[in-house]
């Protein structure tokens, strides 16, 4: 059965916290570290969260090419582990929560980029509609492929303009401080994920189009075009033109250009990344029709997982050599549009086979073999070492890794501050190496800028 596009991002974050026992959790306390963060005036020689885009590349304030590592996360207690605690009679609908959820990020931020161990330079924020939807009005299911279904976090029914407005101000800007406090740029994710199907001129685009203008009003976005971007979705699959043919050469280019015509009119002169199709992994029809931006401050976000471009297990009985050519090869056909713009792949994470857990359905309802707690099936000998091969020889490609929690080892960070260490040092023990929390401490490190300042 095919896996449905609204639970996505539940399974692939619920995989990360699967091994969370509640008897290890540790909670952080909401009366530690109340103060807002503060910035040092910006110094175009160490600051890391400035960028734009020139050409091909992103570059820093000094207009040097540059390539961006880090992590994604959402201010969710579900997703992040239940590491805080919630008014359950209120949840996502007080100000204690708000207090509790921004307590959790000032502690692990700070572990993402401390300039010795971890050197995370973006940050990409997901504007979770756990906030944004109003619980007093009704959830109306939507229909996806001819069946009525409730849509999870594709159900854009109780989305609220004022609640995301509210929330930008006292929970999703504050988190943005804090990451430009610790030297992260910031990419914003709208709320939710796209349902399976959208059309030019739906509740969908109009949808996105609130979203955009209602963020790129608040103040300290304003202030910050340059150290915050935006995502314009996440993974569309089917997209139907204005003539109702899906999946046209130009759907994805009617789709999306009104959203950049919108956000540009609205003020916003930050880097815009713009998503493809089929979960962000098709952008072909972007080259006959290209998306136009007035400022020329655009590139494209991608996602790649272990088992997409012909990475996956029936190709590795191939050499590593022709394994890799056949990824790059694949990749740059179905994301062509990166020889001519940036790229971010704003999720990607691979761990091996464990064989203590089940088999699951990926995205197109195959079996594929459990893992350590990441939603792709890979090794960091084939997968890592050939994504990192792409990276290199494109020279032009940034990332995530699609959760904190496959960077660092939160729990064990949240019981002794000193102790960063990779994500799954306590559970993959010799396979560690093999996963992508361990082979990018090194990648980070390797490839950091400048070690920031701690602040």
């Amino acid at each position: 059965m095919q896996k449905s596009i609204f639970i996505f991002p539940l399974l692939a974050l619920s995989l990360v916290f699967s091994s969370c026992k509640k008897d290890k959790i540790v909670y952080v306390d909401p009366d530690i570290e109340k103060e807002e963060p503060t910035t040092d005036p910006i110094d175009p020689n160490t600051d890391h969260t400035s960028i734009r885009i020139s050409g091909k590349n992103v570059v820093d304030l000094n207009g040097a090419p540059i390539t961006m590592h880090g992590v994604m996360d959402t201010p969710n207690n579900y997703f992040n582990g239940g590491r805080w605690k919630q008014d359950w009679n209120r949840r996502y609908n007080c100000q204690a929560d708000v207090d509790n959820c921004l307590a959790y990020f000032r502690k692990i931020i700070p572990a993402l980029n401390d300039g010795e161990k971890t050197f995370c330079d973006v940050f990409r924020l997901h504007l979770d509609p756990a906030w944004t939807n109003d619980p007093d009005k009704p959830r109306i299911p939507i229909m996806q492929d001819g069946k009525q279904e409730d849509g999870s976090e594709a159900n854009i029914s109780q989305f609220s303009a004022k609640r995301l407005a509210s929330y930008l101000e006292s929970l999703y800007v504050p988190i943005i401080k804090m990451c430009h406090a610790n030297n992260m740029h910031v990419v914003i994710r709208p709320p939710g994920v796209c349902p399976h199907s959208i059309s030019v001129g739906d509740a969908y685009q109009n949808f996105l189009n609130v979203v955009w203008s209602t963020v790129v009003k608040n103040e300290y976005i304003k202030e910050n075009n340059d150290r915050v971007s935006i995502e314009l979705a996440n993974e569309p699959v089917n997209i139907t033109d204005s003539k109702g043919v899906q999946n046209s050469d130009n759907a994805m280019t009617e789709f999306f250009q009104p959203i950049v015509n919108t956000i540009r009119r609205k003020g916003f002169k930050g880097v815009i990344w713009v998503p493809g199709r089929t979960w962000q992994q098709n952008y072909q029809g972007y080259v006959n029709y290209p998306v136009k931006d007035e400022l020329n401050n655009m590139g494209f976000a991608v996602h790649c997982y272990p088992g997409w471009y012909s990475s996956g297990n029936q190709n590795l009985n191939k050499t590593f050599k022709k394994y890799a050519e056949d990824f790059e090869n694949d990749f740059v056909n179905m994301v062509p549009v990166v020889k001519t713009h940036p790229i971010i792949v704003t999720e990607i994470d691979w761990s091996p086979e464990d064989p203590t857990k089940p088999t699951k359905k990926n995205e197109w309802g195959a079996e594929v073999h459990g893992n350590y707690g990441t939603w792709g099936t890979g090794t960091t000998s084939m997968f890592g070492k050939a994504w990192r091969q792409i990276h290199d020889h494109l020279g032009n490609v940034s990332f995530t890794l699609q959760g904190s929690g496959l960077y660092i080892d939160i729990d064990e960070y949240l019981r002794d501050p000193s102790n960063i260490r990779p994500a799954f040092s306590s559970t993959a023990g010799s396979k560690l190496p093999e996963c992508c929390s361990h082979y990018c401490f090194d990648w980070y490190k390797k490839v950091a800028r400048t070690a920031p300042e701690k602040k």
